[in-house]
């Protein structure tokens, strides 16, 4: 029997504060803890300024969860929606490996319910590993989850992270993982097939990306460590990625007392290289805690691979690679900077994003630094609440607004300005529209701008445009904001 600790942490710009309560668990062989950070959301108000105007070309609101497939990350189906990765290190023999399974899930998938002043949510959770169809191991835990405030049960970004150790042998398998919220019918599944690895002597685990980690001292103590799921930082706010690394025995990592970090953007391209010291704690294990600086390496889909600095003549195996996601906030869609400039035409003023755009990729660290801090309404906090609100209207826009499956919703006439502006104050569908061809009218009405504006679809179709004179009130709208 072995004691399993439960470990809730509270992080604000990448700091946690740790608590912890035992319970027991019967299988020898596992060490489960779940681990849930929540930071207090605060409403983003309108944007200060608005954009460019009129999208003139066809431009998709990015799905996050492509760049996780992408990544080789675990990414869920089902009504419970979550991202997860598998990392491995060495156990306390070669014919051991620990598997740390790792999955972040939002408090928006869960049903809460009202105790006191609080709010509590329960989750289940099934892991089972099979190899050539015959189970090897499988597991069950029941999570709690409890927040302070009805905001934080309906945030959609990630603020519930769990994750689970096992000890299997190496080896191909497959593992599926499900999480049922314990309130509803509702669940969440994905199912991989991955190789296990064996680490012999001369062999580096793959890096693991990292909220927080502490290098063990040998290869019979359980690492400690805090995974990042969704191999995810932020830049803008985040200086570093951090990841985790261990080495090995003595053959080949002998030849130098450094491990080489490389990192690779698209196509493969070198876009950043360092040496880091191996740290050296006992009993032929090796360990390295790795800072990418995020200002080196830009934006996008990323990936990190490791080597032991060698003789050019060693022959090596190929080092394996972790991603890395670089994105301009958490919850908003992993893109290229220039993807970015475009899809924040109705957040910030034209001049603002033409200067954006004419950045040079050595100044686009500063210069977007400089962005967030301009646009954000409440810079005591560690993200910019406006950004979060105009991404969460392009989302909801897309899903209100479109009309066909050509343009998305968030171009067409009403889900623009719904994106530029949220949610009307007053929304009229006055009587008396022409029945002889079966006109339908809308009028948003926005108070704090002194405005409305109206839309008209033509015979019934569903297809609603705005009239010629909300149109020009629109554009006399954007140019009053930019001033």
């Amino acid at each position: 029997m072995r004691a399993v600790h439960r470990t809730r942490f509270l992080r604000e710009a990448r700091r946690a504060v740790d608590s912890t309560r035992p319970r027991l668990f019967l299988v020898p062989i596992m060490l489960a803890f779940a681990a849930c950070h929540h930071v207090t959301p605060i409403s983003g108000p309108q944007p200060e300024a608005v954009g460019q105007g009129r999208a003139d070309s066809l431009i998709v609101v990015p799905d996050p969860k492509a760049s996780y497939r992408r990544a080789g990350l675990l990414v869920s189906s089902g009504a419970v929606s979550f991202v997860g990765s598998i990392g491995f290190l060495a156990g306390a023999v070669p014919e051991s490996t620990l598997v740390l399974i790792d999955l972040s899930l939002s408090d928006h998938a869960l049903t809460f319910t009202r105790e006191g002043e609080a709010y509590h949510a329960a989750y289940d959770v099934v892991l089972e590993f099979e190899r050539a169809g015959a189970p090897i191991h499988r597991v069950m835990t029941h999570e709690q989850v409890r927040v302070g405030s009805f905001r934080e049960t309906t945030r959609d970004e990630e603020s519930v992270i769990f994750q689970q150790m096992a000890v299997l042998p190496p080896g191909d398998a497959t593992i599926a993982v499900s999480i049922r919220d314990a309130g509803s019918t509702h669940a969440g599944v994905v199912r991989r097939a991955v190789t296990v690895p064996r680490f012999d002597e001369g062999t580096i685990a793959t890096p693991i990306p990292a909220l927080r980690a502490r290098p063990r001292t040998s290869r019979e103590r359980l690492p400690e460590i805090v995974v990042n799921p969704r191999a995810t930082a932020v830049y803008g706010r985040d200086s570093v990625a951090l990841f985790y690394v261990e080495g090995y025995g003595p053959s080949s990592l002998d030849a130098s007392q450094t491990v080489q970090v490389r990192v690779a953007g698209d196509s493969g391209v070198l876009v950043y290289q360092d040496t880091v010291p191996w740290i050296e704690t006992g009993n032929r294990l090796r360990s390295a805690i790795l800072k990418v600086p995020l200002s080196r390496v830009g934006f996008g889909e990323l990936s990190i691979s490791v080597d032991a600095m060698h003789d050019r003549d060693v022959a090596r195996p190929r080092p394996n690679r972790a991603p890395l996601l670089v994105s301009f906030g958490e919850g908003l869609p992993v893109s290229s900077f220039g993807e970015m400039v475009e899809l924040l035409r109705f957040f910030a003023s034209s001049d603002r994003l033409r200067a954006l755009h004419e950045l040079p990729p050595s100044d686009r660290a500063k210069g977007w630094t400089a962005f967030l801090e301009a646009t954000d309404p409440v810079t005591s906090s560690p993200e910019n609440e406006a950004l979060r609100a105009y991404f969460a209207r392009l989302a909801d826009a897309n899903v209100r607004f479109r009309e066909d499956d050509r343009t998305p919703g968030w171009q067409t006439d009403r889900g623009m300005i719904f994106s530029a502006f949220g949610e009307p104050d007053n929304m009229i569908e006055p009587n008396g529209s022409d029945s002889a061809d079966r006109s339908i009218v809308q009028v948003w009405e926005y108070r704090r701008y002194r405005t409305r504006f109206t839309f008209v679809d033509q015979g019934g179709s569903g297809h609603w445009h705005l009239t010629s004179h909300s149109e020009a009130d629109y554009r006399a709208l954007m140019l009053r904001l930019e001033r």
